[in-house]
């Protein structure tokens, strides 16, 4: 229903300003997550320093393993490439945890925070994971790159099964 009044020129009735604004606002939301994604991601240097309480064992990392599969995958891919059927929508692609020269720029504190905390198409894992589990996907998420103790421990995972 459309109708002229007269100080603001057409009146749409039947809630389509609300949806109207629902929309504008979804979208502003959207391109602040874009621009958000646009800036370079880093732990504040207190995060980074942390290290990883978990014992890097052939267990974690096959736990670690698990909770990719089952929480990023989707977006990350099998392989970790950022090339999982839910990524490939994104205006962002994930992260490629494969890249050997990313991997090594961030520490283990990093990764673990990063997953904490989320940023705009990542989600915080905060709430959904325990910090043991977050922990262990830092292992496994080592694992991708083939680079450093990651490697050692996808190689004797594989060779204690």
């Amino acid at each position: 229903m459309i109708r002229q009044t007269k100080k603001n020129g057409f009146f749409l009735g039947g809630g389509l300003e609300l949806l109207a604004l629902f929309c504008m606002l979804t979208l502003a939301a959207s391109l602040a997550a874009q621009g958000n994604q646009a800036q370079p991601w880093t732990a504040p240097a207190s995060d980074r320093d942390v290290k990883n309480p978990v014992p890097a064992t052939a267990e974690s990392v096959t736990a670690g393993k698990t909770i990719y599969e089952d929480n990023c995958m989707m977006c990350h891919g099998e392989k970790g490439a950022g090339d999982g059927i839910a990524g490939q929508s994104l205006p962002v692609k994930p992260a490629d945890l494969t890249d050997v020269k990313l991997m090594k720029s961030e520490t283990d504190g990093s990764l673990y925070w990063k997953i904490t905390t989320g940023r705009g198409f990542m989600p915080n894992w905060k709430e959904s994971l325990s910090d043991t589990q977050r922990w262990q996907l830092v292992h496994y998420i080592r694992t991708l790159s083939k680079s450093g103790t990651g490697e050692k421990l996808a190689v004797q995972g594989r060779e204690e099964r």
